[in-house]
């Protein structure tokens, strides 16, 4: 995807989202899109060829979809399709649901461990990581033992080293610079 498309596809996530909080549908809206990108997710290129038209594509949305989408999720799509910008629609859901956790106060981190983290582990991590972000954070774990010890921990664009690899990476890179 391009760095274009990514931008487009946060601003239709952000209008859609002030949308949803206008009618207090945040949580169905962020449910309905997820469901909508798993059901649609064979016929995309249905909803992007060129040379079907809009109301055509309308068409085959509402027979694809059904009565149980809102009537706010139906005009966005409408919309997507009008201005040609449905094949956005699967990052539009992750940008939203992402959306959705900041407006809860919820935050998502990634971490990568050498090991499996125990539960509580994880709680102590979750917690000092919430106290450091002023959030309540959601953790991703995989395990990579490539690492050798230790933890890398990403939110967004913030990343947090504390693994042995990345330690031996500091270190010559240090003793590289010496030379």
């Amino acid at each position: 995807m391009q760095a274009s498309d990514r931008v487009l596809a946060r601003r239709y996530a952000r209008a859609l989202y002030q949308s949803a909080v206008e009618k207090k549908s945040e949580r169905t809206t962020a449910g309905e899109l997820g469901r909508i990108g798993r059901k649609l997710s064979g016929r995309m290129a249905a909803y992007s060829h060129p040379r079907i038209s809009a109301a055509d594509k309308r068409s085959l949305l509402l027979r694809d979809l059904g009565n149980g989408v809102s009537e706010l999720t139906l005009r966005f799509l409408g919309l997507l399709i009008g201005k040609k910008r449905f094949g956005l629609l699967p990052q539009i859901g992750i940008v939203y649901g992402g959306l959705c956790d900041e407006g809860e106060g919820l935050l998502h981190a990634k971490v990568r461990s050498a090991h499996e983290l125990s539960e509580a582990e994880r709680e102590t991590l979750a917690e000092r990581l919430g106290r450091r972000m002023g959030k309540e954070m959601v953790l991703e774990v995989k395990v990579e033992p490539n690492l050798l010890a230790g933890v890398v921990v990403r939110v967004g664009d913030w990343v947090f080293d504390a693994s042995l690899k990345g330690e031996l990476a500091r270190m010559r890179g240090k003793l590289s610079a010496g030379n």
